[in-house]
This record gives structure tokens, sequence and C-alpha cells, in this order.
């Protein structure tokens, strides 16, 4: 076992920043678990002892910043006061679908790894030990299936973000002609999400097991019914009999997940080693909240309660709230934002002007579309501010605005339709569509900009430059894209002319006279003329 007192002798001081530097640092593993300094929380049982029944696909910051920290703390409630005692079966097994740098950098630690949890005024330090097994889906892609026949596996959980469900945004449904969907059916293995899941639910089919609940933790509306729908629909291209018995068998519960996870950096690498005493080549940091709503489901399940997950029976409200509020404005600041060279969520909250922009556009355009529910939304709101001048997290805009066409319609479109059917103003989405559409198709861009990558980023630049200065030509093009704005919304001439007034403006001014004339003025009704 090592030696505390030899490991931190294995700090340098560096004296032209005053930082510290690790050397020769052992790894963290089971075998230094015990060297931690007492600071830093540990797992609150036998890490070695726990048994897998969680399959987890996709291995991410998110999933082993949030669903892995409440598994800990569920795991820890049922043992606590019973010394010795087995851990319950709750350990996780991860698969990472596309990449296998996350198995590569946690096996030799023993699916160990420091969650820092970074604060206005401090950064505190966990190692987390529910992840017990982490793997990469096309190196043992029948080992992977057969996981979900195993009886000890009872809950799936999934973190792969929207995207990767290759869905089709004008069908709600999965895209047959999707390059992943056609790569997995003309390979030996599927390597895509909804195909892992499938063939996986296939496996158990197969076998005559009960059925895993099948829970995701995606940004998706109804993400639940909206996973079994795709399974089913996915299924379905090659076996109706299988797509049936998802249909009957299975458990989709939807859930809402809430923790702000930026990227990992070099300095949490070193922060994580300062604290430690050792080294972890995959630490994680997040902010202090962490919130988890889950419709309630019928089967075993860890005591997330006990960890502070809500159990409800319908997660509607919690899930249009983080949506519409946090996702949407998350959207609507990361686009204007990197149109004037800023680079991270914090700088932008920083500024009172759009600090100002994102309250009003959470309190008088989202809130009147959320369902009724028992939430304080004023109080949310406020509290999604705070929580953005966290300096602590250093959360880019880049990564935030990333992927915005597969976002923009559950995130923006959908609330801007509900607003101007109800005859209800709403600038501030208009100008943040106009800004998104700046940003994706390089128009009247300044050189300083932040970089937003899209998968229709080819296809929208070639907009842009077709439209060259024309605001209005350039709109035209891009609301043509049915598959982004639907038909309906394209069709209304009040929004039309909004938004070509808005992109003309963002070019000839830029988002801060842009946002400062938005909030001097008071919101005219819209007109509800169609084409």
């Amino acid at each position: 076992m090592a030696n505390l007192s030899a490991l931190r002798s294995d700090f340098d001081r560096v004296p032209s920043s005053g930082s510290l530097r690790v050397t020769k640092a052992p790894p963290l593993s089971l075998e230094t678990l015990d060297c931690l300094p007492s600071a830093v929380r540990r797992p609150g049982f036998d890490v070695a002892a726990l048994r897998p029944g969680i399959l987890h696909l996709g291995c991410g910051a998110f999933h082993r910043a949030h669903q892995a920290v409440f598994t800990q703390r569920a795991i820890e409630a049922e043992t606590s006061g019973a010394a010795g005692a087995a851990p319950p079966a709750w350990g996780i097994v991860a698969s990472s679908l596309r990449q296998p740098s996350t198995r590569n950098a946690l096996r030799p630690q023993d699916g160990l790894y420091t969650v820092l949890e970074r604060g206005p005024d401090a950064t505190r330090a966990e190692v987390v030990g529910s992840l017990r097994e982490v793997g990469f889906a096309p190196e043992d892609p029948a080992g992977l299936l057969a996981r979900f026949a195993d009886p000890a596996i009872r809950i799936v959980t999934l973190t792969v973000t929207s995207s990767a469900y290759s869905l089709d945004p004008a069908a709600d449904g999965p895209c047959p002609d999707h390059p992943e969907i056609q790569r997995d059916h003309q390979g030996p293995a599927a390597c895509n999400a909804l195909g892992v899941l499938v063939g996986g639910l296939a496996a158990a089919q197969k076998a005559g097991t009960r059925p895993p609940v099948v829970m995701a933790c995606d940004n998706l509306p109804e993400n639940g019914r909206t996973l079994q729908q795709a399974a089913m629909d996915y299924a379905s291209l090659t076996d109706d009999r299988l797509a049936n018995w998802i249909g009957r068998s299975v458990q989709f519960p939807s859930s809402m997940v809430d923790r702000i996870t930026p990227a990992v950096t070099d300095l949490d690498v070193a922060d994580a080693a300062m604290m430690l005493g050792l080294a972890d080549a995959a630490p994680v940091a997040a902010e202090p909240f962490r919130q988890w709503v889950i419709e309630d489901f019928e089967g075993a399940r860890p005591r997330w309660d006990a960890a502070g997950a809500e159990f409800v029976t319908d997660v509607a409200p919690w899930e249009a709230s983080k949506l519409r509020l946090l996702n949407g404005t998350h959207m609507a600041i990361a686009y204007l934002g990197a149109l004037v060279g800023l680079r991270t969520v914090f700088e932008v909250v920083a500024e009172p002007l759009f600090a100002d922009y994102a309250l009003r556009f959470m309190l008088e355009e989202q809130k009147p579309t959320l369902p009724p529910s028992r939430h304080d939304i004023d109080a949310y709101a406020h509290q999604l501010l705070q929580r953005w001048r966290n300096p602590g997290i250093v959360h880019d805009l880049g990564r935030v605005g990333r992927n915005g066409s597969d976002k923009l319609q559950p995130r923006l479109l959908a609330s801007l339709m509900d607003n101007l059917q109800a005859g209800r103003p709403a600038p501030c989405t208009i100008l943040a569509v106009a800004a998104w559409i700046c940003c994706v198709t390089g128009l009247g861009v300044p050189a300083e900009a932040v970089e937003i990558e899209d998968p229709l980023s080819e296809n929208l630049r070639s907009l842009g430059r077709a439209a060259g200065s024309d605001a209005a030509r350039l709109t035209a093009s891009v609301l043509e894209m049915e598959n982004l704005f639907g038909q309906d919304l394209p069709r209304m001439q009040g929004f039309r002319a909004e938004l070509t007034a808005a992109v003309s403006q963002l070019q000839r001014v830029g988002p801060r006279r842009a946002i400062a004339a938005l909030m001097a003025s008071a919101p005219a009704a819209p007109v509800l003329e169609f084409a």
C-alpha cells in the first residue's frame, strides 16, 4: 500500500506560477484508495465487492458526474449502519460507443475517478467507485448485447446526446437513411446507440429473461416515450415481432437530468492530482447543483431517492422547465455571445446586458409556454442565473451551441410557435434564432467570433455564401429547410419579417446593440398572417 507522505513529496512548486505539478505520483486505484487525504470524499462501501446491476451506454463526463454520483450515494444509503455487509448489487457496467479513450483511462484505475465539485468559492473532490466495469462497444459487441439478457442487469441507462438517436426531426422517429443506421444494418455489429439498444433487447427476448428497465437521460422531450418509439421503429425495419414485444414488455420511464458538466481541462487533471495526492487520468468537473427527476416504474432500483432524486408520476413539468429555460436560454446566449467573441457562459452572464436579456427571455417568453406545475418558475430562472455566474465552471460557448440544428426545435422553435399562436410577442427568441443563423451560415460573422459546429454546417454555409449580404435571401433560404422549421412556422409572414429584420440587425450593429435596442422597447403583439 502506498504511503501518503511519500505521495505528497511527489509534488513540486513551480516558481513562475505558484501552482503545483505532479511529477511521479502513483495512479488512483483500489490499491491506493486508502491513501486519500481526509478532505477527499471516498466511497462509503467496499468497492471491490460491488456487483453489477446497471448497464450504461455512453460513459461520458456527464454520466460520471451525475448518475454515477447518485448511484454511489444510493449504495451508501443502503449500506449505512451495516458494517461489513456486502454492498447492494447496483454497480454500473458502462460502455463507450464511439471512442475507447474513457475505457483506456479508467481501466488502470479500477474504474475509480474524481468528481471536482467547483463552487464559486471552493472546489471539493470526491472519488467515485460505483463504476465497476468499463468497455468499448466495437471491441466486444456480442458481450455487450449479452449483458441485456443477464438477469443481474435490471436497469439500462443512456446518456448519448439527442443526435446519437439518429432521429428524423420531421418524422419524430429514426431516419432509415441515416448513415449510422445504414452502417449498422450493413455491418457485422451495431455501433449506433439505437442499434445496440435494440440488439440487446432482442437478446433478452431470445433468452426469455425479464427485460431491463430502459431509462433515457438525454435532453429530449418525453425522452422515455421518444426512446421507446424510436426503438420500436428501429426494430420494425427488420423485425415487427421484436418491435411489438418492445412496446408490450419493456418499461421506458422518462427522466430529467440536470448538472452543468463542462469539458475536462488540463487544470482539472492538475487539481485532481493536487487534491488526491494521486494521478487521475479521468477526472470530471461539475457544479455543486445536481437534480434527477424520474418517472416511477415497476421493479427494483437503487435508493436514488435517498441520494436526492425525485420519483414522480409525470416528469413533463420538470422536463419542460429544463429544456426551455436552461437549455433554451443556454442556446440563446451561446449564439449571441459567440458572435461578439465571448468564450464562456460565465463571461456572457457577467455582462448585465446579456443577463437582463436572459432573464427577460426566460420569464416573458419561455415561462408562458410551460405546462401548469407547482414549480416556482421565477425562482428557478433567478437560480439559473446564479448557477451560470459560478466562475469555477468554465462552460465553453462552442460546446453549448454545437449541433444546434438537432436542438433548435425542442429548445427554441417549439416555444416560439406556442407564443406566436397565442398572440404573444417573442422578440428574444427570434433574436436567438437569428443569432444561430448568423453563426452557422457565417454571414456577417466577425473574425473574433467563436466557431459553432453543426452537422448541417456545410449546407448552411453554402446558403450563406449564396446570400452574400442579403439578409432577406439568407433568411428565406434557411426557412426552406423543413426538417428544421417544419411547414407552419415559415408561413407566418410576421415571423418571417421579424426574423429577417433580426438577422439584418445582427449583421449591421452586432449583438450588444441589438439586445440593447430590444431591452429598451416594449414588444408589439405579432400578427398571424400566413403565406
